[in-house]
């Protein structure tokens, strides 16, 4: 009996979370925007086109979705339409894209409008989210289109497991306001509905994208700031993402590929003089080995003894910038001493590899690198097992000649 109520029990509590677990997924993993609408804006009384994209963001692939449009007034969904998508199993990181086509009511507000999209997973409950809809009463008819203009990274070089921000700085590069075409004037403003920047296995977009950005006039320019990630144990090299930009009215779409350069290199620090030449003191020599410029540098000492300065702080650091960093030493004994470097690359603090230095030893250069000092036992062991099976086949040469 004790057993059966125990099963019973046991059963009741898989049950139990896996619907919560079920229920975070559908509250959690998939991410639903508007990408574009066309015409922008939309008249009363006409046809209407809207792009929605579905995003799982979460960790796991997710089942059983269904995406739908709820369309309340002045909106309604077009006779053999729709109004609801069912993707199936979307993977991880995978992003869909579905038009819906509407019809919109000729009393219809003039102005801002809202329009309802939602998702459900399974039994878990009903996600929805609001987005705008311009319903005005000339459809935008203009002619200008916007470049890239410039792409910056702060920082210019990113570390395995750094966030950063991407900048994108877009230009409307017409000179007049309107132009002439066909005996008609048409506007040279550009019109941006949405602009979006996509990561890779690498490197995570964790901005959001922005919608109805506004319109850029002739030689104006705007930014577009996407916050990223790296992902920790990335290698060092140039990434590329993916940036898509929807207009409005004529404006040509743009779809780009942005850099993002990954390096995993470090500041380093030497001993310039030891102790034994330098009594009661440490010269160290601190090089900046990346590509870029790093701040807040600063030498921290670690040991039984007195320091002076306690810390030593350099500040920012140039690429192949070089400083001579020196400490006045009162040791309590003549154990090892440490100096850690501390840097911030962007907004990101890093750590260097500590660098050891002996007070005792007899040999002139008396600092090591941790991780080498650690490999040395492994090397003089593999060294002696090369030696004892050398000595081996000698010796079974040599036994083999003597029985012939």
């Amino acid at each position: 009996m004790y057993d059966r109520v125990r099963l019973l029990l046991t059963i009741f509590i898989i049950i139990f979370f896996a619907g919560i677990s079920e229920a975070n997924i559908g509250e959690n993993s998939l991410r639903v925007n508007l990408i574009k609408y066309d015409p922008y804006p939309v008249n009363p009384d006409t046809d209407l086109n809207v792009w929605i994209q579905v995003k799982n963001i979460g960790e796991n692939d997710v089942s059983g979705a269904t995406i739908e449009l709820i369309p309340t007034y002045p909106f309604t969904i077009k006779p053999g339409e729709s109004a609801i998508k069912n993707p199936g199993t979307i993977r991880k990181n995978d992003e869909l894209v579905y038009k819906f086509s509407m019809h919109v009511d000729k009393n219809a507000f003039i102005g801002t409008n809202t329009l309802e999209v939602g998702y459900r997973i399974l039994d878990n409950g009903f996600t929805k989210k609001e987005f705008d809809i311009e319903v005005g009463t000339d459809v935008v008819d203009a002619r200008g289109t916007v470049r890239l203009e410039k792409t910056t990274s702060y920082p210019e070089v990113l570390m395995p497991d750094d966030s950063g921000t991407v900048t994108l700085n877009l230009k409307n590069s017409a000179l007049e306001y309107t132009i002439k075409m066909d005996n008609k004037d048409y506007s040279m403003n550009a019109h941006i509905q949405s602009a979006q920047l996509v990561g890779n296995e690498f490197i995570e977009v964790t901005g959001e994208p922005y919608y109805n950005a506004g319109i850029v006039g002739p030689g104006d320019s705007i930014d577009f700031p996407f916050s990223i990630m790296v992902r920790n144990n990335t290698p060092d090299g140039t990434y590329f993402l993916d940036f898509n930009l929807k207009g409005a009215a004529r404006l040509y779409s743009l779809n780009l590929k942005i850099p993002v350069k990954v390096d995993s290199s470090s500041i380093q620090s030497t001993l310039s003089e030891t102790p034994k030449l330098n009594p009661g003191g440490v010269i160290l020599s601190v090089a900046n080995n990346r590509p870029n410029s790093v701040n807040a540098a600063t030498v921290i000492p670690e040991g039984n003894g007195t320091f002076e300065p306690a810390e030593y702080f350099i500040g920012t650091m140039e690429p192949d910038e070089l400083f001579t960093v020196k400490f006045d030493l009162k040791a309590n004994d003549d154990k090892d001493i440490r100096f850690k470097l501390r840097f911030k690359n962007g907004n990101n603090w890093h750590e260097s590899e500590a660098l050891n230095v002996k007070l005792n030893g007899s040999d002139p250069l008396l600092s090591q690198n941790t991780e080498n000092s650690s490999l040395l036992p492994v090397i003089l062991i593999l060294a002696a097992v090369f030696v004892i099976i050398g000595a081996f086949f000698i010796f079974m040469k040599r036994r083999r000649a003597k029985s012939a």
